[in-house]
């Protein structure tokens, strides 16, 4: 049986990102936890960049485009919804 599909899609972690990285200032972070996978750290960066660290791991800079198709692969891998809850509780947004 398959599980069914979230209605956070891939659209849904884009503009998730982009409305936490506008509403937010260079040094702000978000965690983002997965309950089956390591958290993950966003940090917002100058110049439309974001820092992307894992629990447990090196960091890396990474455009906010690349950082939107990264999220997006993580979530449909681990609990979809997760990511995007949470970037919208970190911006003042509403939920999916």
């Amino acid at each position: 049986m398959t599980e069914p599909r979230s209605q956070c899609t891939t659209a849904g972690v884009a503009q998730a990102v982009d409305t936490w990285y506008a509403t937010t200032t260079d040094g702000d972070t978000v965690v983002l936890a997965f309950p089956d996978a390591p958290a993950i750290w966003l940090v917002h960066r100058p110049h439309a960049q974001v820092y992307w660290q894992t629990e447990g791991r090196r960091g890396l800079t990474l455009s906010l485009v690349d950082a939107r198709q990264r999220l997006a692969i993580v979530q449909g891998r681990h609990s979809p919804g997760t990511a995007v809850a949470a970037l919208r509780a970190a911006a003042g947004a509403g939920h999916c």
